[in-house]
């Protein structure tokens, strides 16, 4: 009895795509239900990053995603990407918005349009699109985008409506050279999503490297994220993005098993 009640105590945990950027949508679904996630975060058309399927156009593709959430049970984080950029598809962003309504998720904007006014506009134009479609959208600030920090981030989302809030990822807020204390500022309301993950305080010399494949799990670094988990909303998605180096020879629940265990002790729960 006393095992049951500390695991419905438990917060529930969203097992992010970067974590595992090698695996495609339905083998990250299986990690995640076999680690006790209870949701996973997305990466729905073909990029550089791994072997996705578009899920966007390939209705086949689409459908084993939508069954293999079903029998699993998660749920569905946020929906990438939505990338904001000077040459927008804005009908290949409509349809994706429309895949994140069908997936149960969240719209996760970047913004890579230096013009400040166009990508406020592309903002508030895409924030419509996920209202219309009845999905909350999240802004997720990147120091190596033109939204660089969490305050540009809720400025543009404040912009942009109420159902729009933040992404906030702990490695773009210390390399934005954020503090906790400036991330207690942000209102509480608006922080929908966190994805937590770990490094060195300085920062390496590839950047890019870092973000995409090379982060430490949770609570394994030097972010002081013990000061940063009280201040995680209760209504917000804890997240696990931490992709991170692992031994050559470890299989990708073993990967996810030692991020997930990482954030379950940074939680105090392990």
């Amino acid at each position: 009895m006393t095992a049951l009640v500390e695991r419905k105590t438990m917060r529930q945990l969203c097992l992010d795509h970067l974590t595992l950027s090698d695996l495609t949508a339905l083998e990250l679904i299986e990690v995640a239900s076999e680690t006790g996630c209870s949701s996973v975060s997305l990466f729905v058309k073909p990029l550089p990053l791994g072997p996705y399927r578009d899920l966007i156009h390939d209705c086949a593709a689409r459908r084993d995603v939508v069954q293999a959430l079903r029998r699993s049970g998660l749920r569905t984080g946020i929906v990438e990407p939505f990338m904001l950029q000077e040459d927008t598809d804005w009908a290949e962003l409509e349809r994706t918005v429309d895949l994140t309504a069908e997936l149960g998720g969240r719209v996760n904007a970047l913004g890579f349009d230096p013009d400040s006014a166009r990508l406020r506009d592309a903002m508030c134009r895409l924030a419509g699109l996920a209202k219309s479609a009845g999905v909350e959208m999240a802004i997720e600030a990147f120091p190596l985008s033109a939204v660089v920090t969490q305050g540009d981030a809720l400025e543009l989302a404040m912009s942009a409506g109420s159902h729009v809030g933040l992404c906030l990822d702990t490695l773009h807020v210390v390399r934005s050279g954020w503090s906790w204390d400036d991330i207690a500022s942000l209102p509480p309301e608006r922080i929908f999503h966190v994805q937590l993950n770990d490094g060195p305080r300085e920062p390496p010399a590839d950047r890019y490297r870092e973000a995409t494949i090379a982060r430490l799990p949770p609570g394994e670094g030097e972010f002081g994220l013990e000061a940063f988990v009280p201040l995680i909303p209760s209504s917000a998605t804890v997240a696990i993005e931490a992709p991170f180096i692992a031994a050559e020879d470890a299989t990708p629940v073993e990967r996810a098993r030692i991020a997930v265990q990482a954030t379950r002790r940074l939680l105090g729960e392990l």
